[in-house]
């Protein structure tokens, strides 16, 4: 530091004496200047101004931001920066891009309070310098070069066209001119109670405006509300519409999928239920029902599905498929046949169908012994839902070989990247115009633990986003649109 050029340069050999000067003022009359609000003098009367008399940002190349501290001296910020951070990364410096706005925000704050407790109006200040004999001593001021890019972005960002030359300061003819350091200095030191606007932080955004904020329309192609309200208590869908930094988010369609047949819903709660726009339904029975429940009830719910299926609001059937986790051979024949009787009657009505596949891998895996009902069924352009799909890229390719209107559930399970580490990279392979978006809530929890939520449909955008190397917006128009194509939803 020895080649730092000092702030306050005392007269060698001075004896310490009780103080009658100001800390850090200087005797030495061929080199000291007048403070323009103490008394002190000082050789570098600039720096002690800026440190002692204006808030920190009132020079912002020489400002730890994240410390909030003034040091006057662009080497002493290096200095600052590698002793007390350690690194001279720039989110602690000034950055146009990071930190603009938001000086020119601290720097109108300052004004307008300076202008309250003098008082006059904002659009007073330039005047009152004017007309003021104190601020005389500033005859001839002009701004340091390296503060015009400052005053021009304080110009752009408060859409201020000056009238004279951008370096001139005194006299004020612009706004800009009231911030040099001389001129702000002696408004403060006008103000009542000056000394407590040292400290003071008031950002203020003299022309507003109304932020465009951008649609990001979703769907959740599904989940289980009958499970979900009873988890969280509530007697019925919230909002699931947010604002974003710059976006207003909304799920713009739910499909609820009852394959509890126990859980199927009355005509009078159905009635209810459709007075929620939002809301679309599925009903079908879920293979692991088939094991719990005689082949008498199961015949039993078949026919009461020929019936639901006609109901209004009513998208698909199913959820329904094979389920081969702790289910014995036995159980996965009962299986094939029910998912045929829901199949046979998914052809007669036309209806898309959401099929469950999870359990076996491998030669003789789960899928293809769904594939195989599926394929005796169903025609092969027959739309297929295929839930919360986790298969790898091969089996994803099957499916589409067999059914090219097969669209592929993708789930929070791509969130969960240490416990499911093989999504990400089969749905980095996959074509985004094969998926579509689901929570399957309440049964997958978001990272914190809660129960799922269909909110959680705007995380997983966010990370195909990534994937995908597009944009949310991008992301959210094509899974939307697979969603309403793959349901036959007229919007």
């Amino acid at each position: 530091m020895d080649d730092f050029e000092p702030d306050y340069e005392p007269i060698e050999g001075e004896i310490p004496e009780p103080r009658s000067t100001i800390r850090g003022s200087s005797k030495r009359k061929s080199k000291v200047q007048s403070c323009p609000v103490c008394q002190g003098r000082f050789t570098n009367v600039r720096r002690h101004v800026i440190c002692s008399h204006l808030p920190w940002y009132t020079s912002p190349l020489t400002a730890c931001w994240t410390c909030k501290l003034q040091l006057a001296q662009e080497k002493l910020v290096q200095v600052h920066m590698v002793n007390i951070h350690n690194s001279q990364e720039e989110p602690h410096k000034f950055d146009t891009l990071q930190h603009g706005k938001r000086w020119t925000y601290l720097m109108n704050g300052l004004l307008d309070d300076i202008a309250k407790r003098i008082p006059v109006k904002f659009e007073g200040l330039i005047k009152f310098v004017q007309k003021h004999s104190d601020f005389s001593i500033c005859s001839g001021g002009v701004h340091h070069w390296s503060d015009m890019p400052l005053l021009k972005l304080f110009n752009e960002v408060n859409i201020y066209k000056p009238s004279h030359l951008l370096h001139s300061a005194y006299p004020p003819t612009d706004p800009h001119s009231l911030l040099h350091w001389k001129i702000l200095a002696l408004l403060i030191a006008h103000t009542e109670s000056g000394e407590n606007l040292v400290t003071f932080e008031k950002e203020l955004e003299l022309h507003p405006t109304q932020r465009t904020k951008h649609l990001v329309s979703l769907v959740d192609s599904h989940f289980h509300l009958d499970l979900y309200l009873k988890e969280t208590r509530h007697s019925g869908l919230p909002s699931l519409t947010w604002d974003e930094t710059d976006r207003h988010v909304e799920i713009q369609f739910l499909i609820s999928n009852y394959c509890f047949p126990r859980n199927w819903p009355s005509s009078k709660d159905r009635h209810q239920l459709r007075k929620d726009k939002r809301l679309l339904f599925t009903f079908g029975i879920h293979p692991r029902m088939v094991s719990r429940e005689t082949k008498r009830q199961m015949e039993s719910w078949l026919s009461d599905l020929e019936v639901l299926v006609e109901a209004k609001k009513v998208c698909a059937i199913g959820e329904c498929g094979l389920d081969a986790q702790q289910a014995s051979e036995r159980d996965i024949s009962r299986q094939m046949e029910v998912l045929d009787s829901q199949l046979q009657l998914a052809k007669v009505k036309q209806l898309p169908v959401v099929i469950h596949c999870r359990g076996l891998s491998g030669e003789d895996s789960t899928d293809d012994k769904c594939l195989g009902v599926m394929r005796k069924v169903l025609e092969k352009d027959h739309h297929i839902h295929r839930h919360c799909f986790e298969g790898n890229i091969g089996m994803y390719r099957k499916w589409k070989s067999y059914f090219p209107n097969c669209k592929f559930g993708i789930s929070p399970f791509l969130l969960m990247e240490e416990k499911y580490p093989d999504i990400r990279s089969t749905v980095c392979n996959m074509d985004i115009n094969d998926i579509i978006i689901e929570t399957d809530a309440p049964y997958l929890s978001n990272k914190g633990g809660r129960t799922g939520c269909p909110s959680m449909t705007y995380d997983i955008a966010q990370k195909l986003a990534n994937l995908f190397n597009v944009s949310l917006m991008e992301v959210a128009s094509v899974t939307t649109s697979n969603a309403l194509k793959l349901y036959k939803i007229k919007h």
